[in-house]
């Protein structure tokens, strides 16, 4: 099964590509949905892994899913040269997994959308496949970023569809990437 985590606040174009991209078995999480909330660093989930946390919240769903899934598809916009705080909240929150390898051997997969032309976001999408891969290293998961999307001026277009007309292919190569 493979895991799609929807990393904006809305469910647009992020949520609408991801979607596209999903097979019958597979799961999408929208993280907008979720009561997550913030790690306060009490390193609990070190010495006791049978709750994964000490905050009881929507975060155990994602820890269940995550454990169940093959692949990880995460996908989010771009805010203030970053990801989303709502799914940094969640890449926080999974120090359990750190600390206990649990992360080993999976793929994670990074797909982005910023506001700009592709090629301005160039400095940006290199920034965070930084700090994905310093991640990966840290918990031993294998991670590929696989595209910075644009989702075109969103004054005056509402849809990734209106800005891709070779989005049908784009989801189809995407497709072909994390299916192997």
């Amino acid at each position: 099964m493979k895991l799609f985590i929807n990393g904006s606040n809305r469910k647009k174009n992020c949520y609408n590509f991801l979607k596209d991209l999903m097979d019958k078995e597979d799961k999408l999480i929208s993280l907008s949905d979720k009561n997550i909330k913030y790690c306060i660093g009490c390193n609990s989930c070190i010495k006791d892994l049978s709750n994964y946390c000490i905050l009881k919240d929507d975060m155990k769903e994602l820890y269940d899913s995550i454990l169940e899934a093959d692949k990880i598809i995460i996908m989010s916009p771009i805010y203030m040269n970053h990801v989303t705080g709502i799914l940094k909240n969640v890449i926080d929150r999974l120090n359990p997994f750190s600390n206990h390898e649990l992360l080993k051997g999976k793929k994670i997969y990074l797909i982005t959308v910023g506001q700009m032309p592709e090629d301005e976001n160039e400095e940006v999408k290199e920034d965070l496949d930084r700090y994905f891969k310093g991640l990966a290293e840290f918990m031993y998961f294998d991670f590929e970023y696989l595209m910075n999307l644009s989702s075109g001026d969103i004054e005056t277009v509402d849809s990734i569809k209106e800005t891709y007309k070779n989005y049908d292919e784009i989801i189809n190569e995407t497709k072909k990437i994390i299916d192997k």
